[in-house]
């Protein structure tokens, strides 16, 4: 399944956040760890300052309906707050894992997310003033 995640960088994590993808750091530790990096420059800011990326999530298949992002959201509070994670796709029509690694589901979303505001990972580094 993927989820449509939206979130508020805490104030003051900004140079942590940026450290954490920069360095590889991440996410370290979790077992969907190479997804943090890849979500965090894909994700998208809006002009009100929320971030929004869409987050592959297999947990749905092993605690059932209420377990998404089980194991990342833990990594994503140590550097957001007011994170709400959306359905991209009704759960019917999602075939799960192992499936759900290669579906074409959310395209036309990630599409649409690609248009919205701007890069994420840029305004990240010209808020702690680190040049790209």
């Amino acid at each position: 399944m993927r989820y449509l995640v939206r979130a508020f960088v805490k104030k003051g994590r900004e140079r942590a956040l940026l450290e954490a993808v920069e360095s590889g750091a991440l996410g370290r530790g979790s077992i969907a760890y190479p997804t943090y990096i890849k979500c965090m420059k894909s994700a998208r800011l809006l002009d009100s300052g929320q971030v929004r990326w869409i987050e592959p999530c297999y947990c749905r298949e092993a605690f059932g309906p209420g377990g998404e992002l089980l194991e990342e959201l833990p990594y994503w509070r140590e550097y957001f707050e007011e994170i709400d994670v959306r359905y991209t796709t009704t759960l019917e029509k999602c075939e799960g894992y192992p499936s759900c690694g290669d579906c074409d589901c959310t395209e036309k979303l990630e599409a649409k997310l690609a248009r919205t505001g701007r890069r994420f990972f840029t305004a990240l580094r010209e808020m702690v003033k680190i040049p790209a």
